[in-house]
């Protein structure tokens, strides 16, 4: 009979609806991670390991307000001690703290010491789920807190992000956090424009509702949380770089993001990456290029 047809027909989309709704939602808020060791072999591989086995190492752990343990290590090398500088570098979604070496060896060069720290539920951290921006953001000023209690010498205190680990940065802004400036690398402006925006690329935009009402449902997490360009306050530097390539976060984040810190009267510089396609602009760059991007900057904001 046809209205059993129909019904068969309009149940199984349903069905289909919540299977793709959760597993989209499950991929973005416990996504499958790069491994510790599989992430040491890709900077390697890209060449961007550099001389970090020669510097000093200090493991330690982190304890959020909620109990939540975060792994972290301390970089250093005889460049960098002695002078009060340090940066927190914040890695992306699915990463973890040794992506960060990449960024690791332009701020020893410029004397800087660098924390470098697991995101909830990456690398070595106990399993967890992401919020990609919202979570993290508090989790940074953790790490931001502990970062002057653990280190006396603390003169200088900046922000290295990539992609949600800069996103995270931005939002922290609106707690005020202890720091001197930020780097934001391929930031987006919020979690759910940039699921809208990957749904748009091949017409399927209508979807994008579903895997935020997944990434409730299912895991509690609210992705219209994690909102860059609403949240972020005050008027820390920031130093927006992106890769004119990318087609995962489009350049028109860092673009509308680098206008809100402009109207917020933040010091803001945005540069982009020609060829440089998500997450690559520091392996398009290069090591003296990149690094001459944030020593130019920090030069202009006094640092």
């Amino acid at each position: 009979m046809p209205w059993i047809i129909a019904i068969s027909v309009i149940a199984v989309l349903l069905i289909g609806l919540v299977v793709f709704s959760w597993r989209n939602a499950k991929a973005l808020t416990r996504p499958k991670t790069i491994g510790t060791e599989r992430e040491k072999e890709l900077m390697k591989e890209r060449g961007l390991w550099l001389g970090f086995d020669s510097y000093d190492k200090s493991d330690y752990q982190i304890t959020c307000e909620d109990g939540y343990v975060l792994n972290a290590s301390l970089v250093s090398s005889d460049l960098t001690k002695g002078t009060g500088k340090y940066v927190i570098i914040a890695h992306g979604h699915t990463s973890c703290r040794y992506g960060s070496v990449k960024y690791v060896n332009c701020y020893i060069k410029l004397g800087f010491s660098c924390v470098i720290y697991d995101s909830r539920g990456h690398g070595d951290n106990a399993p967890a789920n992401c919020s990609l921006g919202d979570i993290e953001s508090r989790d940074l000023m953790q790490v931001i807190e502990d970062t002057h209690k653990r280190f006396d010498d603390v003169r200088v205190l900046g922000i290295q992000g990539e992609s949600m680990g800069s996103s995270s940065a931005l939002i922290a802004t609106k707690y005020n956090p202890k720091i001197d400036f930020i780097v934001a690398d391929c930031p987006n402006m919020g979690t759910y424009e940039v699921i809208r925006n990957c749904y748009s690329n091949v017409h399927l935009q209508f979807l994008a509702p579903f895997v935020w009402i997944g990434g409730k449902f299912f895991y509690g997490i609210d992705c219209k949380e994690s909102n860059a360009f609403r949240d972020m306050e005050g008027k820390c530097p920031v130093l927006f770089i992106h890769g004119a390539g990318d087609t995962f976060i489009k350049p028109y984040h860092s673009e509308k993001l680098y206008e809100k810190a402009k109207k917020n009267g933040a010091y803001t510089e945005l540069i982009m990456v020609e060829g440089a396609g998500h997450a690559r602009c520091r392996t398009v760059a290069g090591f003296e290029k990149y690094t001459g991007y944030i020593e130019s900057f920090l030069k202009k904001i006094g640092i």
